[in-house]
C-alpha cells in the first residue's frame, strides 16, 4: 500500500520497496499528481504480488537492451558515446532503482541535478557544467529504451515521454565566406609543397562534393567510376573505432581494416559504410578545375611511389593520405587546416577566443553556397549532401550571407522602389500634359485634327 503525506505546500508519495527493502519518499507532487501516483504505486505493487512485473534494475536491463537492440540498431560512434553517457551519468545517480520505479517527477529531479551539480567527464572537461545539449542526449537513449521495456511489457508507462528536458539552442557551427575560402585556396595552390597541395585538394573535394572529413580520407583513386564525365562515387568513409565495439556492433559495415603500427592497440583505422543509416551513397560530378587538380596531386603521388619504393610508401589507393601513403584521418585535416587558418589570420566573424573553424565548416560553406547557385533547389543540394531529410539543408548547414542580403537590397531598389518612382515621375508627367492643354484647348483641337487627318 502507499500513502500521501503532506510536507508544507507539497505533497509526497509513501510506500515500501520490496525489491530495494526500504521505505521510500517520493516528494515535490501537487495533490492531484500524489493521487495518481498512489494509484500506480498500488497497482505496481499487486502486479509485483502477483508475479506479473518483475523488478529489473535499471543497469541490468539497459545492457540487455544494448546487447538486443543497440548492437543492431547503432552505429559504432553511437554505440560508445551512449555506453559512456550511461556509465557516467545514469548509472551513478540511478543505482539499482527498478526501471519500474521510474517516474516524471523523478527524471526531471535528475535532469535539474546535472545541469546543477554536475560537470562534464573526460580529460579536459573537468571543470565544465553538464550542458543542456548532454542532458538531451541521455534523455534520447532513455526515452527509446523505455519504449522497449514497454514493448517487452517490462513497464506499462514509459515515464520519459512526459519528462521535462531543458531548452537546448543548437549552436550554428561557423562557416567560412567564398571569400575567406578562396583565401585560403589561393595560399594552398603550390604544387612544390606536397602537404600544402594536398589540404588544398581535400578543401576543394570537401566544397565541390559538399563532404564530410571521414569521406574525403575514405575516398580511393578507384571511386574515379567515369573520368570523361569526371563523375566521383562517394560510399566509404575512414574512422577509427573501438575494436571491443566492432564486434558487438552489426550495423557498421567494414570494407577495409587498415594495420596497426603499435601492439595492443585497443582501435583500429578502417573503411566503413558513409552513414549507418544509410542515404550518403552518392555520385559526386566534379567541376573540371577540381579533377585537374586531383590529376596532379596523383602525378606527385606516383612520383614518391617511385622515389620512396615499395618498403618507404604503402598504397591503399587513398586520394588524400600522407606523404608515405598512410590514412590522412579527420582529425589530421582539421589540425592542418587550422595550421592555414593561424597563417591567414583567418576568424569567424564575431567569433570567441575559443571559437575556430573546422575542416567539416567547408560542408556549410558548400551547401550555403549551392543553394545560391541553384536558386534555392533545396532537393539538389540534400542529393549533393547525401542527406535523407531535406531539412537538414536549410536548417544545419546553409548559411546567410551578407553578400546575398545586399543583393536582395538592391533588387528591391531596382525592381519595387526605382518602379515606384518611375510610376509616380509618369503620373506628374501625365498631370502636366492636363493642365498645359486645359490652358490651351488650341493645342487639343489642332491634335485632333491631325489624328484625324493621319
Amino acid at each position: 500500500m502507499a500513502s500521501i503525506v503532506k510536507r508544507k505546500n507539497s505533497y509526497s508519495v509513501v510506500y515500501y520497496d520490496n525489491a530495494a527493502g526500504k521505505q521510500i519518499w517520493e516528494s515535490g507532487y501537487t495533490h492531484a499528481e500524489a493521487k495518481d501516483r498512489k494509484v500506480t504505486v498500488e497497482y505496481e505493487q499487486s502486479l509485483e504480488r502477483n508475479g506479473e512485473l518483475e523488478p529489473i534494475p535499471i543497469k541490468t536491463y539497459m545492457e540487455e537492451y544494448i546487447e538486443k537492440y543497440g548492437s543492431k540498431k547503432w552505429g559504432t560512434s553511437y554505440y560508445r558515446s551512449s555506453l559512456a553517457l550511461l556509465k557516467n551519468y545514469v548509472y551513478p545517480y540511478w543505482g539499482e532503482t527498478p526501471i519500474h520505479r521510474f517516474t516524471v517527477k523523478g527524471i526531471d529531479d535528475f535532469y535539474s541535478h546535472l545541469i546543477k551539480n554536475c560537470t562534464m567527464t573526460g580529460k579536459g572537461r573537468e571543470n565544465t557544467k553538464v550542458t543542456a545539449s548532454l542532458v538531451n542526449d541521455i534523455h534520447k537513449i532513455m526515452r527509446c529504451a523505455f519504449n522497449q521495456a514497454k514493448k517487452w511489457q517490462y513497464i506499462y508507462v514509459n515515464p520519459f515521454l512526459d519528462a521535462t528536458t531543458p531548452e537546448n539552442k543548437t549552436k550554428e557551427r561557423p562557416a567560412l565566406t567564398p571569400l575567406q575560402l578562396e583565401e585560403v585556396l589561393k595560399y594552398t595552390d603550390n604544387k612544390d609543397k606536397y602537404d600544402l597541395y594536398l589540404i588544398h585538394v581535400a578543401l576543394n573535394l570537401a566544397f565541390a562534393g559538399s563532404m564530410r572529413g571521414g569521406e574525403v580520407g575514405g575516398l580511393q583513386w578507384s571511386d574515379i567510376i567515369d573520368s570523361d564525365n569526371r563523375v566521383l562515387h562517394i560510399s566509404k568513409s575512414i574512422d577509427r573505432i573501438d575494436k571491443k565495439v566492432l564486434e558487438r556492433v552489426s550495423k557498421t559495415d567494414i570494407y577495409f581494416k587498415f594495420p596497426n603500427l603499435l601492439p595492443r592497440c585497443k582501435s583500429i583505422i578502417v573503411l566503413k559504410n558513409t552513414k549507418e543509416d544509410g542515404g550518403s551513397d552518392r555520385n559526386c560530378y566534379l567541376p573540371e578545375a577540381v579533377y585537374e587538380k586531383l590529376m596532379i596531386l596523383k602525378a606527385l603521388q606516383d612520383s614518391m611511389k617511385e622515389e620512396f619504393g615499395d618498403d618507404g610508401y604503402v598504397d591503399y589507393d587513398l586520394i588524400i593520405c600522407q606523404a608515405n601513403g598512410r590514412p590522412m584521418m579527420t582529425e589530421h585535416l582539421n589540425k592542418r587546416f587550422q595550421t592555414v587558418l593561424n597563417r591567414l589570420n583567418i576568424k569567424p566573424l564575431n567569433s570567441k577566443d575559443d571559437e575556430n573553424y573546422v575542416f567539416h565548416s567547408i560542408r556549410s560553406t558548400a551547401t550555403t553556397y549551392k543553394l545560391r547557385v541553384s536558386g534555392g533547389d533545396i532537393k539538389a543540394v540534400q542529393g549533393e549532401n547525401g542527406q535523407k531529410d531535406p531539412k537538414m539543408v536549410t536548417h544545419q548547414y546553409s548559411r546567410i550571407l551578407d553578400e546575398d542580403r545586399q543583393r536582395i537590397s538592391q533588387k528591391l531598389d531596382d525592381e519595387f522602389y526605382g518602379k515606384k518612382v518611375q510610376n509616380d515621375a509618369t503620373g506628374s508627367n501625365v498631370i502636366e500634359i492636363l493642365t498645359a492643354l486645359q490652358d490651351n484647348p488650341d493645342i487639343l483641337v489642332d491634335l485632333l485634327k491631325r489624328v484625324s487627318a493621319g
